[in-house]
C-alpha cells in the first residue's frame, strides 16, 4: 500500500487520521496538513527525461512515486512482473489539460490582439501590432510551457502506461473514471481479473488532484462540489485531493511470494440499473 493525502504522506500517517477520527497528526509525527504540492519526485530514478517530465501531469509524477512505494511495501521477491495488470483511476482534469487548453486559447487571443492593433485606430499609436502579438504568445509559452510532448502528457491513459514501462511490469494497462465511483471500479475491475486467471498481480492506483478554479467551478455549477466554508455549499459533496495504491493478488499468490497482507477482500460487485433520463449513475445501494 502507499498513500498520499494532504497531511499524511504514508499509510502510517494516514493510519493515525483514521484513528485520531479526521484531526490533523499529533506534532512530530507526520507533515503538516496540506496539500500535495509539496511531495517531491525524483524523475530520474524512473527514466523520465527532463523534457517529458515538465510535459507530465502532475498527478501523473505522484502517481508514479505511489506506485514505487507501494511495490517496495510489498516483500515478496517472486512477484510474477509479466502477468501483473496496471489499474488508474482519475476523474476531472489534470493540470496539463487546462495548461494546453490556456495556451491554445491565449494564442487565438493573440491573433485577435494583433488584428486590432493593425487596425487603422491604432496605427498612430507608435505600437508594433506583429511584436505585441508575438510577446503575449511568448509570454504564455514562458508560463505554461509548451514542448512535442504536450498531448501525451495530458492524456490519463499515459499513466498506467508510464508506471508498467517504470517498474518492468508487462501485463495489461487501464485507465479507468467513473466519477466518484472510480476508486470503486478500478478495485472491482483488478478483483475480476485475478478471480478469472487473468493477472498473477494487480497495482491499483487511484486518485486526483484540486487542480484550481475550473473544475471547481465546473462541478458547483451542477451542484456536485464545492469547497469547505464556500456560500452555497451546503450539504454539496466537497472537492478534495489525494491518492493511493494496493498491489493486489490471490491469497495464495501473495502467502507464496512472501508478501506483506493487510487485509483480504472477500467481495466486490458492480451493479447497472438502467434508468433512462438520468446523466450519472445511480445513488441507490448496491
Amino acid at each position: 500500500m502507499s498513500a498520499f493525502y494532504p497531511g499524511a504522506h504514508g499509510v502510517e500517517d494516514l493510519w493515525r487520521l483514521l484513528v485520531a477520527d479526521g484531526s490533523a497528526p499529533a506534532s512530530g509525527t507526520g507533515p503538516p496538513p496540506g496539500g500535495l504540492g509539496d511531495i517531491e519526485v525524483d524523475v530520474a530514478r524512473f527514466g523520465i527525461p527532463p523534457a517529458q517530465a515538465a510535459s507530465m501531469a502532475r498527478l501523473q509524477l505522484l502517481m508514479v512515486e505511489a506506485a514505487r512505494q507501494c511495490l517496495d511495501d510489498a516483500t515478496g521477491a517472486r512477484a510474477d512482473r509479466g502477468r501483473t495488470d496496471v489499474v488508474v483511476g482519475t476523474c476531472l482534469g489534470l493540470d496539463r489539460q487546462y495548461a494546453n487548453a490556456l495556451r491554445v486559447d491565449g494564442a487565438r487571443y493573440a491573433r485577435d490582439l494583433t488584428k486590432v492593433l493593425a487596425d487603422g485606430t491604432w496605427r498612430d499609436t507608435g505600437i508594433d501590432a506583429r511584436a505585441a502579438g508575438q510577446e503575449l504568445n511568448d509570454a504564455l509559452s514562458r508560463r505554461l510551457g509548451a514542448s512535442p510532448h504536450d498531448r501525451v502528457g495530458e492524456m490519463a491513459s499515459t499513466i498506467p502506461a508510464r508506471i508498467a514501462s517504470a517498474f518492468k511490469l508487462r501485463g495489461r494497462t487501464l485507465a479507468v473514471e467513473s466519477a466518484d465511483a472510480t476508486s470503486y471500479l478500478a478495485l472491482a475491475h483488478a478483483v475480476d481479473s485475478l478471480r478469472a486467471g487473468l493477472a498473477e498481480a494487480v497495482l491499483v492506483v487511484v486518485g486526483q488532484r484540486d487542480e484550481g478554479r475550473f473544475a471547481r467551478r465546473a462541478l458547483a455549477a451542477k451542484g456536485f462540489a464545492a469547497r469547505p466554508g464556500e456560500a452555497g455549499a451546503g450539504d454539496a459533496p466537497v472537492l478534495t485531493e489525494g491518492l493511493g495504491a494496493l498491489l493486489l493478488k490471490r491469497r495464495t499468490t501473495a502467502e507464496r511470494d512472501g508478501d506483506r497482507v493487510y487485509a483480504s477482500v472477500l467481495d466486490c460487485a458492480l451493479r447497472h440499473e438502467a434508468r433512462p433520463g438520468t446523466f450519472r449513475y445511480s445513488l441507490s445501494a448496491a
